[in-house]
């Protein structure tokens, strides 16, 4: 199992958020240019990112610890990771199973790979998290078996869910892409969150503008501060982490506050 992202992702995504360049960056945190260069092309010098995370809004430890981070393993019974293929990626969907209720959450890319891992008979519902193409390739498959499929936008408009004794609330995590809902799954004994891309183990959604990436910032801690104790989060790529684990390892966590 390893992170999503590198430490070499997290820089340029922080730069592209942004809006920053090296020369623009360079000239931000007083830090050669080549030196930047050399942190995007994966050689870590703590110097060199303690020089740019201010102006990144990156916290320079988490970053510098990252190459050797990865968060706890959870196993909760009835959650499910399935991998699936994304070009020369994985991306995740994870299904809740409890009390007689199967819920999935996302479909993956490609057009019936989620069939080969989930039987759609006695699937209750699929909830997405957001429309980009590596989690909404199966839904269509999954559709014409009959099962409900609830779209972030539906989602975002109902708040919340009921299935059996599991209590599903919404939240917008627009930013990485808009509209994109997260879930809250109470009724397991400890609160499940499923953010889509919004956040990773180590890192979160890359932004192409700095709206969206602020927009991204804001959504998120909104969603956060509504999280119960020892919540456990379920991303859209790489492992499952908790919400303790990021606020104190991931590079974004100023963001998040």
């Amino acid at each position: 199992m390893s992170l999503e992202d590198e430490f070499t992702d997290v820089i340029a995504k922080a730069m592209r958020g942004l809006g920053i360049d090296v020369p623009a960056l360079s000239e931000a945190s007083g830090t050669a240019a080549g030196e930047i260069e050399a942190l995007l092309g994966g050689e870590m010098d703590g110097d060199a990112a303690h020089a740019i995370c201010p102006a990144l809004g990156l916290d320079a430890a988490a970053l510098i610890a990252l190459p050797g981070y990865l968060p706890e393993p959870v196993a909760i019974p009835g959650v499910r990771r399935i991998e699936l293929p994304y070009r020369q990626w994985i991306v995740n969907a994870w299904q809740v199973e409890f009390g007689g209720v199967r819920l999935l959450f996302d479909a993956g890319f490609g057009e019936r790979d989620i069939m080969g891992k989930v039987s759609p008979d006695g699937l209750d519902a699929l909830l997405i998290t957001h429309s980009h193409e590596d989690h909404i390739g199966g839904v269509e498959s999954l559709a014409a078996t009959g099962v409900r499929v609830i779209s972030e936008t539906e989602a975002l408009a109902a708040g919340k869910f009921t299935f059996g004794s599991l209590e599903l609330e919404t939240v917008d995590l627009s930013g990485h892409c808009t509209p994109a809902t997260g879930y809250f799954v109470n009724g397991l004994g400890r609160q499940l969150f499923v953010p889509g891309d919004a956040i990773f183990a180590g890192s979160m959604g890359g932004c192409k503008t700095r709206e969206a990436h602020e927009l991204a910032s804001a959504t998120l801690r909104a969603a956060l501060a509504k999280a119960a104790p020892g919540c456990i989060i379920l991303p859209g790529h790489g492992p499952a982490t908790t919400i303790a684990e990021e606020l104190a390892s991931n590079p974004f966590r100023k963001r998040f506050r």
